[in-house]
């Protein structure tokens, strides 16, 4: 019996066993938590974006949560889908649906941070950013900071950062939780199983996913190359010697295999198989060592990032047709060390202060077959076949020193103001290529058939170095109960990647040549936000203007050559907001909402137009019922929403993306002595709209999703 057989089977009879359960008598829950993108209690979480764990009431920054019980009540298959409702956060799918990204206040994916438990994911020879190569079902929760937070978290944080806090230990000495889930618009399965508990000072976690899931129907029918598979494995283990020191350390493998396309061409496709991430990390930490030292602690990781793919693209124009199929096997090996040490000077001044490194270390080799046959007029014709392939080997080392002190001042203010001061050097030690092609035709003079080799032109080698200084500061008051109100301005930058500086990358036909000499890109942000939690009402907000300068973009040199330049500029503007209200009767409605506005400005070229809607978000109800003491019911009606957009490069070209609107439904049955069981079911795209977000293909079209979970 094939694999995603034997799901179909399982979650058949847990269905039907949870739904007997559940129309006998029954089994109970605890109050469920809202759905992905809606309000959170802002003085019931607790978050660690500013790198000390306060309340988000009390965090100096704009940050949403997505929680543990949010994720695990949640049908989502990536870690996109889960991001998708947050306000400013637009996901990028990169024309397939495993393929996700993440895009902050219209900034590129590239300028998008990602951290899984605060370390980062690089990802040096790409165009797109960092993919988020984690499962959901081993993720405790998800901060997400919109804005820059270079000071704290380094380069590429000019958009913000997701950081992916992965699942630890438990509270008993055993525990348990399974979990399978079914998708309709692909006819996929995803399933889970963690064991984990606490003992004598020994906390444990073991768990494993899988789902696999086929080509997504869409309103316009079946998306072909958009299937994925994903598998991953967790573990961890730490001791704590007393109530002052831990140390610990950890274990995750990430597999998948990814298709992507377009609709329009459906001669184009990318098959990434394997796509795959490996993690080892080690920690010791010490608290409350002494009244002036609350907090120390060390970590140091070793992550590796394979990716082999291959691309495949059909032309034909006029009497010429051409075949591409380019391949490359990429690795990145990455080693990083962090210091962090937390000072108390006084009553009123919380002092952070560290110290990391990163080797980041790039070994990348392609191979690539081009096609092309060329008919002037029957029976004349003329073939020519080319083969390239390519290796590099390149590194990036970094260092980085910050700091950043919270000072408490009269009349409930409090300022908050930080520095970081990086170096990095970038060092392409091998960048080699061999080009041979064969040429045939039958006519004109002989020779018919001729062949030629030789060096290729690939990319350039060499070493440079970047020095940049970041800093931050920001107002809080908090003279009113349960309410925040803030003021801050903030800096951002990101260090050219090593494909920027030192590989030739060739595109649509066209050729974009390195850039050595390329600076950092650097923003400058200020925002006003409120924040007020109290008396069942939920309320966060935050404008913003953002001013970014010397963005890498491709200058052109000729028709068909272009080369990677500090030209660009982006002015953007606009305000996030969400809130919620508890009825009686178990009643809340929502709303989250998002509205944008950038100006992108390259000299000779300005648009606003940049493929961001102005407006997206959404709105619902949400109920919350006990029918029993053993049996709750829950339930969400909402709407998620888009304005038109339109994207326009400084080539010419533009896209247009549709307005569009969803309705949308869930239920939910949570049950159990203690209320151990859950069943939830969706029904999303009610109406059967037809829109794209940010992608080459079309979203899902009506579909149901199902998902059982059980702990024990």
């Amino acid at each position: 019996m094939k694999l995603r057989d034997l799901g179909k089977t399982v979650f058949g009879l847990a269905l039907s066993a949870g739904l007997l359960c559940a129309a006998g008598q029954a089994c109970a829950a605890e109050s469920s938590e809202p759905a992905s993108g809606d309000t959170v209690n802002a003085d019931a979480v607790l978050v660690s974006a500013s790198r000390v764990e306060k309340e988000l009431l009390d965090v100096p920054m704009s940050v949403s949560v997505i929680t543990r019980e949010q994720i695990e009540k949640s049908p989502a298959r990536t870690v996109g889908e889960l991001l998708q409702d947050v306000p400013g956060v637009q996901l990028n799918r990169s024309g397939g649906q495993g393929i996700n990204r993440i895009s902050i206040r219209g900034e590129a994916t590239n300028r998008t941070l990602i951290l899984i438990d605060g370390q980062k994911i690089s990802e040096q020879k790409s165009m797109d950013g960092t993919p988020l190569l984690i499962d959901p079902a081993v993720i405790e929760r998800i901060e997400v900071i919109k804005g820059p937070a270079s000071v704290l978290y380094g380069s590429e944080a000019m958009g913000g950062v997701v950081n992916v806090i992965t699942k630890k230990g438990g509270e008993k000495p055993i525990q348990g939780q399974v979990g399978i889930g079914f998708n309709g618009a692909t006819g996929g399965f995803s399933e889970s199983l963690s064991l984990f508990g606490a003992m004598n000072g020994w906390k444990y976690r073991v768990s494993g996913s899988n789902t696999y899931q086929h080509n997504v129907r869409t309103p316009e029918g079946l998306a072909e190359h958009s299937k994925f598979e994903q598998r991953s494995g967790l573990a961890f283990l730490s001791y704590d010697f007393n109530d002052h020191f831990t140390v610990g350390g950890s274990y995750e493998q990430f597999y998948s295999e990814v298709m992507a396309g377009t609709w329009e061409e459906p001669d184009f496709f990318v098959d990434i198989n394997p796509w795959e991430r490996q993690k080892a990390a080690v920690f010791m930490e010490g608290k409350n060592l002494a009244s002036w030292l609350p907090r120390l602690r060390f970590d140091a990781f070793w992550q590796q990032t394979h990716k082999n793919m291959h691309n495949h693209v059909e032309m034909a124009a006029g009497p010429m047709q051409m075949t591409t199929d380019p391949y490359a096997d990429n690795w990145a090996r990455q080693l990083g060390l962090s210091l962090q040490v937390d000072w108390a000077l006084g009553e009123n001044n919380y002092l952070i202060t560290g110290y990391e490194f990163l080797s980041d270390t790039l070994d990348a080799s392609g191979y690539s077959e081009t096609h092309m046959a060329l008919r002037p007029a029957p029976p004349l014709w003329r073939l020519t076949d080319t083969y390239r392939t390519n290796e590099f080997q390149g590194l990036m080392t970094t260092h980085a020193l910050f700091a950043q002190m919270e000072t408490k001042l009269p009349w409930d203010f409090t300022l908050t103001y930080g520095v970081r001061q990086t170096w990095v050097n970038s060092s392409m030690s091998k960048a080699n290529g061999w080009r041979h092609s064969i040429m045939r035709k039958n006519f004109g003079p002989p020779p018919n058939t001729t062949e030629t080799s030789g060096p290729d032109d690939v990319g350039s080698v060499g070493s440079e170095w970047d020095s940049h200084p970041v800093f931050n500061v920001s107002l809080m008051w908090q003279g009113i109960e349960n309410l925040s109100l803030r003021a801050g301005w903030s800096q951002g930058f990101r260090v050219a990647s090593l494909a920027d500086r030192h590989v030739l990358t060739n595109m649509g036909g066209g050729t974009i040549l390195p850039n050595p000499s390329l600076t950092p890109e650097y923003s400058n942000t200020w925002e006003l936000g409120a924040r007020y939690s109290g008396h069942g009402l939920n309320l966060d907000a935050v404008f913003f203007y953002s001013h970014a300068n010397d963005y890498i973009s491709s200058e052109r040199i000729n028709s068909n050559t272009s080369r990677y330049v500090n030209v660009g500029k982006a002015y953007t503007h606009g305000m996030e907001g969400s809130a919620s209200y508890d009825l009686p009767y178990g009643f809340t409605p929502y709303v989250s909402a998002a509205y944008l506005r950038r100006l992108y400005d390259y000299g000779d070229f300005q648009t606003w137009n940049t493929g961001t809607p102005t407006w997206t978000g959404r709105a619902g109800l949400r109920m919350r019922h006990d029918i029993s003491k053993e049996l709750e019911v829950t339930g969400d009606v909402y709407a998620r929403f888009a304005s038109a957009s339109k994207y326009e490069g400084r080539s010419g070209t533009s896209t247009r993306y549709h307005a569009w609107t969803t309705a949308n439904a869930a239920l939910g049955l949570n049950f159990g002595d203690e209320k151990q069981y859950s069943v939830s079911a969706e029904v999303l795209n009610i109406f059967n709209q037809k829109y794209m977000i940010a992608g080459a293909i079309y979203e899902p079209g009506v579909h149901a999703n199902l998902k059982l979970s059980m702990s024990f």
